[in-house]
């Protein structure tokens, strides 16, 4: 039972020897910090700035199509007195298909076909009820898709 307490106090002492190997005294921890908990407050001013801003993502095809809506977009925007930044043309992605003429033999005669997807970004500054009203009732052409972030 002795031997057991005096290895135990050995080991101990060899513990705190290792630490003080470098210097005299052992460095204090850090405390631990507890987490930052976000008052309610500032959640209702981020809400209060994210609704001053509406951006609009458009994609289609077409461009004739894409000109008419970010045209049409733009037009009920500015009714409403709203301040609008757009339309600002995106890099258009090329997607192209590489399709064999013949299914059986001629694998080096082949076709190229592509789709380009065209993107443009309207920002609408300042909004009001009415902006979003005739936003949303907004009759866009078919084949232009519309992502809106508030």
């Amino acid at each position: 039972m002795a031997s057991a307490c005096a290895a135990t106090m050995a080991s101990s002492s060899l513990l705190s020897a290792r630490r003080n190997v470098g210097g005299g005294a052992v460095a204090a921890r850090k405390p631990v910090r507890a987490p930052v908990k976000v008052v309610p407050a500032v959640r209702a001013e981020a809400a209060v700035v994210a609704a001053q801003k509406i951006r609009i993502r458009l994609k289609s095809f077409e461009v004739n199509h894409m000109k008419a809506a970010c045209d049409k977009i733009i037009a009920a925007a500015a009714a409403t007195e709203a301040t609008v930044s757009g339309p600002v043309p995106l890099p258009t992605r090329r997607r192209i298909y590489c399709v064999l003429r013949s299914p059986h033999v001629n694998k080096d005669s082949r076709e190229h076909f592509e789709t380009r997807t065209h993107h443009r970004l309207i920002d609408v500054h300042q909004p009001t009820a009415q902006t979003i009203d005739a936003l949303m009732s907004l009759e866009l052409p078919a084949g232009v898709e519309i992502e809106v972030k508030l």
